[in-house]
């Protein structure tokens, strides 16, 4: 025995339930946003990206600046 359901059979359940067809439909945005765009409106209390600070110089780095500062005066210095 055969029974027969009212719809299409293209709609298969759905037409049968009552839901409306779901089809592709255009953006209604005209320009549509990147994901990298999406995610920035997403993110809240977004922190600025600090920039890094240049360290203190430890001791072997002050006395090898102090060499090079004498070596470029002795290079730079009038010649007699």
């Amino acid at each position: 025995m055969t029974v027969s359901l009212p719809g299409s059979k293209k709609r298969g359940l759905g037409g049968l339930l009552g839901r409306k067809d779901v089809r592709s439909t255009k953006p209604a945005a005209r320009k549509q946003l990147d994901p990298a765009q999406i995610a920035k409106l997403f993110q809240k209390g977004h922190e600025p990206v600090e920039k890094p600070q240049p360290e203190r110089l430890n001791a072997a780095e002050k006395k090898e600046r102090d060499n090079l500062s004498v070596l470029r005066g002795a290079l730079y210095a009038p010649k007699r």
